[in-house]
Formats: structure tokens, sequence, C-alpha cells
């Protein structure tokens, strides 16, 4: 019988230790091991399904190369297979992370139990669990969820002044709360519905992997503003705010304040200057140097020349605004004022010169506006139904989001400044905000520093310095945190320049500065209607097509 004819490659696999012994013994008449052969050899003997990394096989293959007589090495192992479960802090989730078996045994049944050891009967995912466990692998597979709790809605408040508005805007020019083109004042009679309060809808709680109960978080139910002066709730309807006195109603959060309306002829020496909470309407003028100060609206049916208007809400001059500067020369991007309008709500004038116009929301000059200051939360408009005006000439003008006008600049080639896409009000609150957090920080540590002290040398303090000082660390750490959160809630009311534009219907002429955020852009010559905004950082002039 003829002889067998030697193999020079050979496998041993130890069933105990779960190791797989390669030997290459180099015989003539065959060609060197590579590794190709070696990886068909393993399959030819089924040995793929073990453990074994082309590196290690790599290392046996160049031994064999150099061999003169044969050589043994471990090239693969057995490996059972391995699992992590992992249960959220908050018993909403629980995560499988699977790896499979080398040749080994998997631990499907392992896992089964963990999950019950952990104690999680809720939300358990079947398919999901029965997929990973077939197909013997996963990483942090989420294999239970648990029911999150429904949050509450808080109670809501809607204002019902839209009806109010829409029948006075249909109201004859000559109407107490007409202004034509330039808005309306808007006033209500005692017993009219100001607003809806919606009730809170509790959440429902939540069950988590465990089955144990996830409470809803509770809701306080709010009621209507304290502030609302002048309104109360209905005696057949508690949750609807009715007017108890005629005035002009301002929304506030949470409710609605009516103010009294007082009417007077002039602002002159003959009245003096005016303080007053409600709204004032004026039939004449505001004379030169007076002062108006009003915690509502003010309505000028004349003129109002150098004098002073400060408004908890809209300004509207139906005459115009004019100012003084005689004999005084202004710098590069400022005027000489004399006349100076401030308003926490909107301005609307029928023309400005040399005036000094702040408004919280948003300026309307229906005519031309020279050599002012317009500064506005908002938006400004200059120019509205009339081509041949709209025209900024000289002074400085600045809103947050929109500056509209038909013309910006003059051929005689006035300065003049026109930015958007900053604050002019809320960057000068923040850095305040900020100056007093800091300061309160610096107190609180040092408070700290103080206890730490008193801790180490008990002798220096009397209970009475330790129990101030504990509560001044707790009265200060309290400040701090609402400082904090202040300034975060001032930072989210910032508008991103990237929105904020400069609209021209016609021309914008040399000697025109435009700024939009951080970027200027002083204008060279002159340019047709177009829009200015950033692109890409930059500003960019778009012509009027």
């Amino acid at each position: 019988m003829a002889q067998a004819t030697p193999q020079p490659l050979s496998f041993s696999f130890d069933r105990d230790s779960g190791e797989l012994s390669a030997t290459f013994t180099p015989t003539a008449g065959f060609p060197p091991l590579t590794l190709a052969f070696l990886k068909q050899a393993m399959a030819d003997n089924g040995l793929t399904k073990l453990f074994f990394q082309d590196s290690v096989l790599n290392g046996f293959v160049r031994k064999a190369e150099d061999a003169k007589e044969a050589v043994s090495q471990v090239i693969a192992q057995r490996r059972d297979g391995e699992f992590a479960l992992e249960v959220a802090d908050d018993l909403m989730t629980a995560s499988l992370t699977l790896v499979a078996p080398f040749g080994g045994r998997a631990k499907s049944v392992e896992v089964v139990n963990a999950i019950r050891a952990a104690g999680i009967t809720y939300g358990i995912l079947h398919e999901q669990l029965r997929g990973a466990l077939s197909t013997g692998h996963c990483n942090k597979l989420v294999i239970a969820q648990g029911l999150m709790a429904t949050p509450a809605e808080p109670a809501r408040f809607e204002s019902l002044l839209e009806e109010k508005q829409e029948e006075l805007a249909e109201i004859e020019e000559d109407a107490v709360v007409s202004y034509a083109d330039m808005g309306y004042l808007l006033l209500v009679s005692a017993g009219d519905p100001l607003m809806r309060r919606i009730p809170p809808v509790p959440g429902q709680d939540g069950i988590d992997i465990r089955g144990g109960k996830v409470p809803a978080r509770p809701i306080a139910d709010v009621p209507f503003a304290k502030e609302s002066v002048g309104a109360e709730p209905s005696a057949d309807d508690p949750d609807l705010l009715v007017a108890i006195v005629p005035g002009q109603p301002t929304v506030i959060k949470n409710g609605v304040k009516v103010n009294p309306v007082i009417d007077i002829e002039n602002v002159d020496l003959s009245t003096g200057n005016l303080t007053f909470e409600g709204t004032v309407r004026v039939s004449g003028d505001v004379m030169t140097g007076m002062k108006l100060h009003v915690g509502g609206d003010v309505v000028v049916s004349g003129t109002v020349e150098a004098a002073e208007i400060v408004a908890g809400g809209n300004v509207t001059v139906k005459g115009g605004v004019i100012g003084h500067s005689e004999g005084v020369t202004a710098t590069a991007g400022t005027t000489s004022i004399a006349s100076r309008i401030s308003a926490k709500g909107s301005v609307q004038v029928m023309f400005a010169e040399s005036a000094h116009i702040e408004a919280g929301e948003s300026i309307l000059v229906l005519g031309n506006a020279r050599q002012c200051e317009l500064l506005a939360g908002d938006e400004i408009t200059v120019g509205k139904g009339n081509p041949r005006t709209g025209q900024i000439i000289g002074g400085r003008v600045e809103a947050t989001n929109t500056i509209r006008a038909n013309v910006i600049g003059a051929p005689t080639g006035n300065f003049t400044r026109v930015q958007v896409g900053l604050d002019p009000y809320l960057e000068e609150k923040i850095a305040i905000k900020e100056q007093e957090y800091a300061r309160k920080v610096a107190e609180l540590d040092r408070t700290i520093k103080q206890q730490g002290y008193y801790k180490l040398n008990p002798e220096k303090a009397t209970p009475e310095i330790l129990f101030e000082t504990s509560d001044k660390r707790k009265a200060l750490a309290y400040e701090v945190k609402t400082l904090l959160e202040d300034v975060a809630q001032m930072k989210e009311g910032m508008v991103s320049a990237e929105d904020a534009r400069i609209v021209v219907a016609k021309a914008v002429y040399e000697g025109t500065e435009l700024r939009i955020g951080h970027q200027v852009w002083p204008v060279q010559s002159d340019l047709s209607g177009g829009t200015a905004q950033l692109f890409e950082g930059d500003i960019r002039y778009n012509p009027k097509k």
C-alpha cells in the first residue's frame, strides 16, 4: 500500500483551553507558506469561526518562511459571547450591548436572566430584543423604554383687543381715536372684554421600566396679573378679564392695564411740565422747553418744538417734531438736538428735524428726517405714501431689524450714518447686568472665604456672626443665580445681524455710512435703490430690480 504524501501544514485544537495551534514543516516540493494558503486551509478545516487576527497569522507565516524545521504557534482561539446591560439612572431606558461568540457559546439565556434580575418589567421592546439575540450582536441597543410623563400645559392668556382695534380703525377721521394714516389710539369702555385666560391642563404620569410611577411635574395655576390696573375678572366668568374704567388698554404679561386718558389744549407755561400715569392727548402743540412724562400714550395734534416727551407707550405727533440747532456745529454721525422723544412702544411723526427720537419698538416718519438721531428697538421707516418725501438727511439712524427709506443722504454730501443689526438698548442693559453679576460673584466669593475662615477659627466668630454670614451667602447665591438667568434671557432677545437689512427705494448718496452688526461700509459713490444686508460676514448691497 502506497504511503500518503506528508502535508507541511497541520492544525491542533485544544478543547480545554480553546486554542488552535498551527504547525508548518518545511517539505521539499511544497511552496513556502502564504497568508492566503493559511486562511484557505483554516476554512477547509472549518476553523474560521474561531477568533483570529491577521497580524497573528502574518507573524506565523513570516516565522515559517525562514524555518529550517517544523514551527508551531497558537493562531486562533475559541471565545464565548459577551453582553452588557445598562439601565439609565432615571429608569426610563435599558440598553443592551452584545458581542458575538467566536466558536463559543452565545449568552442569550444570561441576557434574559439579567433583564429579570434588573427588575425590568415594563416597556420591553421584544422585537428589538429578539432581533439582537438572533443576530448575536448589537451596540447599546434600547431594549426597554419607559413611558415619559406628559408635561402639563400652563395657563395661556389671549388678548381680545384685536376686534376692538378693527372696530376703531373704521371710525371717521374727526373721531377721538382716529388719526387717519398715522394710526389710532385704542380706547375701551367699562365692561369691555380684554383678555381670555385658558386654564392649565394637568400632565399625565409616566411609567419607568420597572413599572414604577413617574409623576408629572405639577404646574402652578397662574391667575391674571395683579398689575392689571383698571381691569378685573368678570363676575360671570373668572377667566375673562374686563375693563372696569374707560381708557387706553396696554397688554402686559398675563394681563391688561387700562389707563385713564386726559385731554389738554397745549403743553406750555400755563400747564407747566406734565407728569401723568395714563394717556395724554394734546389738541395743540408742545411748546419749547416743556416736558411731558406719561406712563401711557401721547398724541399731539400739532407740533412738538424744542421740548421733551417721555412715554411708557406710543407717541404720535401729527404736525412734526422740530428742534433747534442754530450756532452749533454737529460732528460726524451726530446732530445738535433740542427736541427729544422717548417711547417704550412706537413713535409716529409727520416729519422730524434736529430731533432725538427713541422707540422701544418702531419709528415711522411720514415725511423727511433731517439731522436727527433715530433709535428703534425694532424698525424705522422714513416716508410712507408720498414718493417725494422719505429722505434721511444727515444724523444717525439705528434700528435692530430694519430701516426703510426712499433716499438716504443728500447730493450735498451730508454725513449720514445708518445702522441695523444691533439693538441700541439691549447691549447696554446686558452690560449693566453683567457688571452687577460680576460684583455679586465677587461678594459671594468673599463671603464663602469668610465662612471657611470661621470654620477653621471658631473662636473668631459668635453664633450670631455665623448665622448672619450663612444667611448672606444664601442671599448672594440666589441673587447671582437670578442675575445669570436675567442675562441669559436678555441675550436670547438679541437679533442676529444676518437677518437685519437696510431697504432704500430710490437712492443712497455718497457720504453715507451703512452699518450692519459690527460691519461698516462707507458709500463712496451714489447708488440707486436697493437692499443692504450681510452676506458671509460682509455687507452686500443688492440694487433694486
